[in-house]
């Protein structure tokens, strides 16, 4: 993954809500899985 392709894809999970990025850790996708966790300890300041 390109470095720009790194910053769009988390901009687009860091908006959003808690609540889904809390669904999206359960996904079959790795990648998901971790955009996922690394959006919702920014969220959550962890």
């Amino acid at each position: 993954m390109k470095k720009e392709d790194f910053v769009n894809k988390r901009q687009s999970f860091a908006e959003k809500p808690i609540g889904e990025l809390i669904d999206l850790l359960s996904s079959d996708e790795l990648q998901t899985r971790f955009f996922a966790e690394m959006c919702l300890r920014d969220a959550t300041n962890t």
